[in-house]
């Protein structure tokens, strides 16, 4: 579970491009807003803010970075070694659930097309890991004794999972809240580089073999929600090279201690790898999935599917009315949404068919055993498109450490 961060109020001003005068606010709301404005202003000048949202349009693959804000490279990608990040519209919508579902696919998928199973190797990274183990969960779903948690080294005899968690903290808390709380700060330099040096091994781990005919499937699992914070570090202020965002990061760092983060959909923008979406199944999940991917969207990530699994149902106060399944209504929403979006602009969000709902979760404790295997060709559908998907995109091949 995630806690919510105290909303700091922000100028109203602020939308216009001008600040109230310094005398007329607090000092650390004079500063956060420097912070949003400067952050903005970067928006609009690599042209997000005035792009239409199509993750499917080739004008959003150019460099629109200038000489004074360089972004990081992009994640090589290799048609090979499909990788998704996974985000969510919050915490406690399923991530974990999804990543496991579509590791199993994947595994299914390689039982399925080829007799070799070891061809297939699959892994599941966490950069940010606050409680728990999010890793334990996953493979103890996709593993052939489903009563024992799946260690890192091990594997099936069927099929070869790795785990990779790379920055923990005990605990259950959002990442920036969590980091200063232990006095363990990790800065978003710190995160990107590691997760890099993770996908090099990876892919090169699976060239090596088999002459380069292995293939692979990696999901990469954020934390909580999509602009929920990433790790605190003074070191923050660095990441970005925009004088006045880095000098107002620096103001702040140095007010308040370990005070800089970034939101999870900032911090993994500079790679450049398509999305998975777990959307907000409940009542009033609609908007929170809508702002949720319209986040993703202006940051010009490319969403390949959206998976929504199915709240308890809503008893109905009316005798004789039925009850309402809101994830089911909240995915036929997204699909008008989007129908409409087409119709006005001429392009499409995402495809209709990249829009799922799963069925509602057993109440606890029960084990999710028969939910999976009861949606093994749901999984195994998702799985397929989003290969589909991964083979009509270009690819970047230099590794990058």
């Amino acid at each position: 579970m995630f806690l919510s961060a105290r909303v700091m109020p922000i100028s109203p001003s602020l939308h216009s491009g001008a600040i109230l005068p310094k005398s007329l606010m607090p000092p650390n709301i004079y500063r956060a807003n420097l912070l949003l404005r400067a952050s903005n202003h970067r928006y609009q000048k690599n042209g997000f803010a005035t792009k239409s949202f199509n993750q499917n349009d080739d004008d959003n693959d150019e460099d629109d970075t200038d000489d004074h804000d360089p972004l990081p490279p992009p994640l090589p990608l290799h048609p090979r070694h499909r990788v998704h990040l996974l985000f969510g519209a919050n915490t406690d919508v399923g991530k974990s659930i999804v990543s496991s579902g579509l590791l199993g696919a994947a595994s299914l998928a390689a039982k399925r097309d080829s007799d070799d199973f070891s061809e297939m190797k699959l892994n599941y990274i966490k950069p940010l890991q606050c409680g728990g183990s999010d890793e334990s969960f996953v493979y103890s779903h996709n593993h052939d004794n489903s009563g024992n948690v799946f260690d890192n080294g091990n594997k099936r005899d069927d099929i070869s999972i790795k785990g990779h968690t790379l920055f923990t903290w005990q605990t259950p808390a959002s990442p920036h809240l969590a980091s200063r709380l232990e006095n363990r700060p990790v800065s978003d330099d710190e995160v990107l580089s590691s997760l890099r040096k993770c996908w090099n091994e990876i892919t090169i781990a699976a060239d090596e073999e088999e002459e380069g005919k292995k293939t692979s499937t990696t999901i990469i699992e954020t934390a909580g929600g999509v602009l929920s914070p990433s790790s605190s570090s003074p070191l923050n202020h660095h990441a970005n090279r925009s004088s006045s965002l880095s000098e107002s990061r620096s103001s702040l760092s140095n007010s308040i201690p370990n005070s800089i983060w970034s939101t999870q959909a900032d911090l993994y923008s500079s790679l450049q790898i398509p999305v998975v979406f777990v959307g907000d199944p409940k009542l009033g999940g609609i908007s929170v999935t809508l702002a949720s991917l319209e986040a993703l969207w202006s940051r010009g990530y490319r969403v390949d599917a959206v998976v929504f699994i199915e709240a308890a149902k809503s008893k109905s106060e009316n005798v004789g009315q039925a009850d309402i399944s809101f994830g089911k209504g909240n995915a036929e929403a997204l699909r008008e949404y989007v129908a409409m979006h087409s119709l006005r602009s001429g392009k499409e969000l995402i495809a209709e068919d990249s829009i799922v709902c799963l069925p509602e979760l057993p109440p606890m404790p029960i084990p999710l055993k028969e939910w999976y295997e009861s949606n093994e060709r749901s999984f195994l559908a998702l799985h397929d498109l989003l290969w589909k998907r991964w083979n009509n995109r270009p690819f970047r091949h230099s590794l990058i450490s």
